[in-house]
């Protein structure tokens, strides 16, 4: 009985830096809100780990506003600047959206603190029909 509880603690240890490695897909949802013609809305998206730093994500927006109801799409790639371990970490993202007919280029960072799940700070510069567009987006997420 000794040597099988001395076994579980020399375990234990192991099992909890398991729990807390980063999984290659990751669920997220939150707020969005902008300048220019962006209105509060809310999110969801999917990112997947494609090798090392790298990843593709998608996402998508929906506004409800007193002018406007509508949602926006946006897929692209993030690349992680830093290691995998760091409890907060800052990333880069390119990609398009699609809002309404319009197909535009964004780019943009992000923060993502924690690590099996936790919370993420975006924000994406993109252009709209009447200039720039500057959206700021903050959420939480699970990884698996």
């Amino acid at each position: 009985m000794k040597k099988l509880l001395l076994l579980g603690l020399a375990l234990l240890p192991a099992q909890v830096g398991a729990q807390e490695k980063l999984g290659r897909m990751m669920l997220e949802a939150g707020l969005v809100g902008g300048s220019g013609d962006a209105c509060p809305g809310h999110y969801v998206g999917i990112k997947g780990r494609v090798t090392g730093p790298v990843s593709l994500y998608g996402m998508v927006e929906t506004y409800r506003c007193a002018d406007f109801a509508g949602s926006a799409n946006r897929i692209g790639t993030s690349v992680r600047l830093g290691r995998e371990r760091w409890f907060v970490r800052p990333a880069l993202r390119a990609g398009v959206e699609y809002d309404g007919g319009d197909v535009s280029p964004t780019a943009g960072a992000s923060l993502t603190f924690g690590r099996r799940y936790g919370a993420r700070f975006i924000l994406h510069l993109g252009e709209a029909s009447g200039g720039t567009l500057t959206l700021f987006q903050m959420g939480g997420y699970v990884s698996f």
